[in-house]
C-alpha cells in the first residue's frame, strides 16, 4: 500500500476546461470595439472544445433577439447572442456539412451587409422593374 500513496492525486480537469478563457478574450474584445471599433473573430473549429464547453458559452453568452440565414454556396446562419456585439455564425455546405464556425465580436458580421457591387446590381433591377411597370408591360 505505500507505493499507492506515493501516486500524486489531481483533480480531473473541468469538462469546460476552455469556455471560461474564450469567454474572458470575448470581453476583451468587446472593450476594443467600443473603444476603438474593432472587429474579433473567434474561430470555433480550430479550437478543442468540449460539449461541455460549447455549453457553457451558450449559456453563458444566451440568446438574442436577431437570427439570421442567408443562402449563397451554401447555408450560413448568423445568431446575435444575448451580449450584443457578439454572434455566432455558422457557414454549412449546399450539402449541409458545418465548414466553419465562429464568435464574432462586432456591431454586424462582416457577411451581413449588402456589398457595393449587390448594391449596384439590385438598383439597376429596380429601376427595370419600374421602367417595365411605367411602359404597361406589368
Amino acid at each position: 500500500m505505500k507505493a499507492l500513496d506515493a501516486i500524486p492525486i489531481r483533480p480531473a480537469p473541468s469538462p469546460a476546461a476552455n469556455a471560461p478563457a474564450l469567454l474572458q478574450e470575448i470581453a476583451a474584445a468587446l472593450d476594443a470595439l467600443l473603444l476603438s471599433g474593432r472587429r474579433h473573430c473567434i474561430d470555433l473549429g480550430s479550437l478543442p472544445l468540449s460539449p461541455a464547453d460549447r455549453d457553457l458559452l451558450r449559456e453563458t453568452l444566451g440568446t438574442g433577439e436577431v437570427r439570421m440565414e442567408l443562402e449563397a454556396l451554401g447555408n450560413s446562419r448568423i445568431e446575435e447572442t444575448g451580449v450584443p456585439g457578439v454572434w455566432w455564425v455558422r457557414h454549412s455546405s449546399e450539402d449541409g456539412i458545418l465548414l466553419t464556425e465562429s464568435l464574432e465580436v462586432c456591431h454586424v458580421p462582416e457577411i451581413v451587409p449588402a456589398g457595393t457591387t449587390d448594391i449596384a446590381i439590385g438598383l439597376q433591377r429596380l429601376r427595370q422593374a419600374l421602367a417595365l411597370r411605367e411602359s404597361g408591360g406589368d
